[in-house]
């Protein structure tokens, strides 16, 4: 099977099992971000891991051990999903403020997306509406100089 078809067979057994990413999350005891991005197959899981997934889900042995396969990361960016795109834009408008700060505080480097958390919560706002709020918590890694 694709990358695209283990993605969606998984994807399918969950919601007909009515299994929120939180509800796995808590049964690995990993963050639902990271959780959501393996299902996704950017990361993996355990062959522990995939076992308590698989049993929970109701996977066959093929689909169950495929979430514990080194991942491809070949899909990205892309553009035309609404999220997606949004997140893009920040970054396009805010990144190189963010780059400058960063900087500032830090000197000059890169974050890590390697050493690297990403939380995601929902929040309300100053007049009660619902807001998305994104941590991104990586280790600062400074350029050498030689």
């Amino acid at each position: 099977m694709s990358k695209d078809e283990i993605r969606k067979a998984i994807k399918e057994k969950r919601l007909a099992k009515k299994v929120t990413i939180a509800d796995i999350a808590k049964t690995v005891g990993k963050n639902p971000t990271f959780v959501s991005a393996a299902l996704n197959g950017n990361h993996k899981f355990t062959a522990d891991e995939a076992k308590k997934i698989g049993d929970l889900i109701g996977l066959d042995a093929d689909l169950t051990a495929s979430l514990s396969k080194f991942p491809v990361r070949a899909d990205f960016p892309n553009a035309t999903d609404p999220f997606k795109y949004r997140l893009l834009e920040i970054i396009g408008v805010y990144g190189d403020s963010m780059r400058e700060q960063a900087n500032e505080m830090f000197g000059d480097g890169i974050m890590s997306a390697i050493d690297f958390t990403l939380d995601m919560e929902k929040v309300t706002g100053s007049q009660g509406e619902a807001r998305c709020k994104i941590t991104l918590n990586g280790k600062w890694l400074e350029y050498k100089t030689f």
